[in-house]
């Protein structure tokens, strides 16, 4: 009984184990809506690793729904990525619709990319669902009360700050450049993949029966 045991336990590690090179980057299909109601539901293996598409329009914005299950391992960037979508925006909304954090301009200087930096202040607060939304600049998400996040400083991590950050996403003003983008991602998932266990949690509940196997291998012993 001992050899299935532990060849049970093998198996679980080698498929916690494997799981970690499964990722999928997302393709936009058509073109994303820019409203939570209308905003584009990527589909994959987790993790989700990246999204490309292309801002069509001098008004256009793209709107993803992802999940996120730890806050603050979430990033999301253009810089250094694939796309002719020179000056780029990122934003990203709850569940709500409402304002989490906005970046113009990459903190690091000397690009006008962009980057939403993990382990920040603004980072997400809790787990679930959130819209990651990409514009050219200068094409701003508003609500009733205006501009939900300032675009100044423009190397500055924005949280919901302008006069309409304190209510939903209902739509854009301005206008910017076209052009294609990538955004890659750290911390995020597919939704349709959310309740999956992730490959650290299949590895501790292999951890946890190698150690319960140990245990009965002492036991054993002391009795023999």
């Amino acid at each position: 009984m001992r050899k299935p045991f532990l060849m049970l336990i093998a198996l679980i590690t080698i498929l916690g184990c494997s799981s970690l090179a499964l990722a999928d980057p997302w393709i936009e299909v058509g073109d994303a809506g820019s409203l939570p109601g209308t905003a584009q539901i990527p589909t994959g293996t987790n993790p989700l690793t990246s999204i490309a598409g292309t801002i069509g329009s001098t008004t256009d914005a793209d709107m993803f729904q992802i999940f996120i299950p730890v806050g603050a391992t979430f990033s999301a960037t253009t810089v250094g990525t694939a796309g002719t979508l020179l000056d780029t925006q990122l934003h990203l909304f709850n569940s709500s619709g409402f304002g989490v954090y906005f970046n113009d301009d990459d903190p690091g200087g000397g690009t006008t990319r962009s980057t939403l930096p993990a382990g920040h202040a603004f980072s997400p607060p809790a787990p679930g669902i959130y819209y990651i939304v990409i514009t050219a600049f200068d094409v701003d998400p508003t609500s009733p009360g205006g501009q939900i996040f300032l675009d100044q400083p423009f190397t500055a991590i924005h949280g919901p700050d302008g006069p309409g950050g304190g209510a939903a996403i209902t739509g854009y003003l301005g206008s910017g450049d076209t052009g294609t983008y990538t955004i890659i991602l750290t911390g995020a998932q597919f939704v349709n993949g959310a309740a999956v266990p992730e490959p650290a949690t299949l590895l501790l509940l292999g951890t946890g029966l190698a150690g319960v196997a140990a245990k009965i291998r002492n036991r054993r012993k002391a009795r023999g």
